[in-house]
This record gives C-alpha cells, structure tokens and sequence, in this order.
C-alpha cells in the first residue's frame, strides 16, 4: 500500500506514514475541510487525473486518516502520523557522517520540484538522502527520484536493513546491517550494502551462464569475449559513502541489463572499455546509452588484454566450446542424456 500524496497547493509529494512535525499539523488541519473536487490530497496509487485519486481528512478511532471519496478504485485507508524516531536517527546519523566529512547538511530540504529531501548534502555533486522504511511502488521511486534529479540533486535511498525491495538497484539505492535504531549508533557501525565493483571476465557458461549482452526475449550462447562481472563493494560504510557521494568518489552507473549501481569512477571507466556503452545514469532514461562494440573479443584494459583462444566443439564443429573447451553445452546436454543401450546395443550378445 502506497502512503504517498500530493498537496496540490504546495505541489509537494507527501508520505502520510512519516510525516514531519510541521506537515503533520497541516493535514491534520484539513480534517473535514475537503470537499470533492477541490483536489487538495491525491492519492499517488492513482494517476493525478484520475478522479478517484481524491482524499479527504478525518478523524477515524482517534487517529486521522485520508479516505478516498466514494467511488474511488482505491479503497485503503491512509494513516496519518508523524515520522517515527529510528526514521529520525537514521537521518541524523547521515547528517552527522556528511558534516563530519566537512559538508554543509540539513534536514526536510524542499527541492522545487514537489519532492523532500530526508537529508540534503551540500558538495561537489549535491546529493539528497532519502530515507525509506515504509513500503513504496518502483513506479514512485523512480518518480520521485526523476524529480529530483531534474532540480539538480542525486537521490540516493537508504534502506535500514540487508531487504532487498523491488525497486532496489532500480534506483541509486543503499542498504546497511541491522542495527538497534532504538538509540543512535556510533560512528562507523552501518555498514554499507549495495554498492558494486565490477570486474572484466571472460563470457563462458560458467562465469554467466547466457551472454550478458541477451535480452529476455533472445537468449546468446556465450560469446567468449569480456564482459563487466558485478561484484560486492565490501569495506564500506555508511559514513564513508556519505563522505564519496558529493566528492564524486561514488558515482551511479547503468549497467547492460539497465539496473542502476553505486561505483567508483575507475570501474565506471572499466565498463566503459568492456562494453562501449557510456554507463550514464539518467533516472528518466528507459534505454541505455550508447551502442556496444559489434565485436570486442578482449578487455580494452591493459590489465586484463588476454587474447581468448577460439575453441569450436569437436563433435558439431559448429558452436563454440563450453567449459573445458571440447564440446559445446548443446552437445554436452545430448551425450549426458543417452543411455548405455544407444552406445552398444547394436553389439552381438
């Protein structure tokens, strides 16, 4: 269920679930001030012209909530109540690692386009915390994200655990270790899950099964070339991540398959020599920059420019060789399924 609104006056994304002190006492003050067709409160599981997006305010068990006009398709109701205290460490933790690094920070900064930073981290490359405990629709996060980015900041989403939601890696996304938010942890003690180093390995079945340059309708044999391997940025933490983001240390990239990961501006590079793609990230760019070599047979890094041997399968003498380098994986799959009778059956008893 989203708890996502827009307030049409100010032109700003809400979350009913967390709202801030001010903002509570705001849509608290619409209780029964609605009407329909005033438009005040949509609903975002709905489009913006959808008449059924409508809300109003009321006061429901002793807590308020938004409720859908009737006739709506959405039938849930909205709590309304005010960010929780892990949400409020969690962004004061982010604050003080980025000020600790010797960047400006604040808290609740509007961006001009209808969005709210958590944190706003004022450096080289601005860069926005949003801090995410509640459930949200990828449509949203990368909604909120596209604003964002358009009025000139990074949104990065922070997760307060090792989940892993739907739209992770859809969009600029960090994870950390379980800790008890019940108190503020000390410095260093988040640990930073999701950011990527990518590596050069050569295309065999064993190192990813189909070509990485396949698209899901169309599935490549492995094509024996190079090609950029995702691995785990282990090391990291919370505080560090704070402190590279805005110094550009840390950058987005959009890997082959359009999923989005935090690298270092050299491994950025590296996909760039393995793939030929640009690896730009662009939140409202559905398609990848760029177009791949037609035929890169070795990593373009020094490094790793190791010529890979052109093994054809002894028994087809067609495709290429799978692993071990004699038969070719559809070869393989047909001798492994034939039973000693095909073999010598036809041998005098």
């Amino acid at each position: 269920m989203s708890t996502l609104v827009l307030y049409t006056p100010e032109n700003r994304l809400l979350d009913l679930s967390r709202l801030s002190e001010r903002d509570f006492a705001l849509i608290s003050s619409l209780q029964y001030q609605i009407d329909r067709g005033d438009r005040v409160l949509l609903c975002q599981r709905a489009s913006v012209e959808d008449e059924g997006a409508e809300m109003f305010v009321r006061l429901q068990h002793g807590r308020y909530a938004a409720v859908h006009f009737r006739g709506s398709a959405c039938t849930q109701t909205h709590v309304i109540s005010q960010e929780s205290p892990e949400h409020q460490r969690q962004k004061d933790y982010w604050q003080r690692a980025a000020e600790d690094a010797g960047y400006r920070a604040s808290q609740e900064m509007r961006t001009g386009a209808g969005t709210i930073l958590d944190v706003a981290i004022d450096g080289p490359r601005r860069t926005g915390i949003e801090v995410q405990r509640s459930e949200l629709e990828v449509r949203l996060a990368k909604s909120r994200t596209t604003k964002s980015f358009r009025a000139g900041w990074l949104p990065v989403w922070f997760l307060d655990s090792d989940r892993t939601p739907r739209w992770f890696h859809q969009v600029p996304t960090l994870g950390c270790n379980r800790l008890p938010w019940s108190s503020m942890p000390p410095r260093r003690s988040a640990t930073a899950l999701g950011p990527s180093r990518f590596v050069a390995r050569a295309c065999t079945a064993t190192n990813f099964g189909v070509c990485p340059t396949s698209t899901k309708k169309r599935a490549k044999r492995p094509c024996g070339g190079f090609h950029p391997y995702r691995e785990p940025w282990r090391g990291l933490t919370v505080d560090d991540v704070a402190a590279m983001l805005p110094a550009e240390r840390i950058v987005p990239m959009r890997a082959l398959q359009g999923d989005v990961h935090l690298v270092a501006p050299e491994n950025l590079q590296l996909f760039q020599e393995l793939t030929g793609l640009t690896g730009s990230y662009f939140p409202d760019n559905r398609k990848i920059r760029g177009r791949p070599d037609a035929d890169r047979r070795f990593c373009a890094n020094p490094v790793h420019d190791q010529p890979v041997a052109e093994r054809i399968c002894s028994k087809c003498s067609r495709a290429p060789a799978g692993p071990g380098g004699v038969l070719c994986l559809a070869c393989t799959r047909f001798l492994s399924s034939r039973t000693s009778r095909d073999f010598y059956g036809s041998l005098p008893t």
